[in-house]
């Protein structure tokens, strides 16, 4: 008998695979080699499911980040820790969740909660980096960009590449805090 997660897990594989259109119950259900019965045990409905999907996506995928990110004092070390969560990110999965939420507006309403949190936990380290807000954003907005692009346009198909941008990104907010460092104050 699946378990919860097994549905998640599932779910996140067919999104994979087959993009957010495959999604179905009667798919998920023959993946798992379950009854629609077993589906009903753990969920009211297929809203139901999709809710609780989107939610489990969000919080295991951001919300976790977010906390694992704050325990470290070091903006750099912050944004090394977001780059290795970047990297092992399903990104295939995730290309397929804003392909979705571009047709349903309460998938959007969580891809655009989900960005927001992302948004903000590297926001929160080029803020130390940086004492001009706007610049700041900036930073934070291209490492957001980096990783939106990356899933749209090549669904973690090479990783590689992710991570050379974002390195590259890092090492440019690296040189500002060493920069920033080294100014005394008058």
């Amino acid at each position: 008998m699946a378990i919860k997660q097994d549905y998640f897990d599932t779910a996140f594989e067919l999104l994979s695979e087959q993009g957010y259109s495959a999604l179905k119950q009667a798919t998920l259900c023959k993946r798992l080699r379950v009854t629609t019965g077993s589906f009903y045990h753990y969920f009211e409905n297929w809203h139901d499911f999709t809710s609780q999907l989107l939610e489990h996506w969000r919080t295991a995928r951001t919300t976790q980040l977010v906390e694992t990110a704050q325990q470290h004092g070091d903006p750099i070390e912050q944004l090394e820790t977001l780059l290795q969560f970047a990297l092992d990110l399903p990104h295939r999965a995730e290309a397929a969740i804003r392909v979705w939420s571009k047709v349903n507006p309460d998938v959007r309403a969580v891809q655009e909660a989900v960005d927001a949190q992302r948004l903000e936990v590297v926001l929160s380290a080029t803020r130390t980096i940086f004492d001009d807000e706007g610049e700041a954003l900036h930073h934070a907005r291209w490492g957001l960009y980096l990783l939106a692009g990356y899933q749209e346009l090549d669904s973690g198909e090479d990783p590689a590449a992710l991570e050379w941008v974002l390195r590259r990104l890092i090492r440019e907010l690296e040189e500002k805090s060493r920069e920033k460092s080294h100014v005394s104050p008058i």
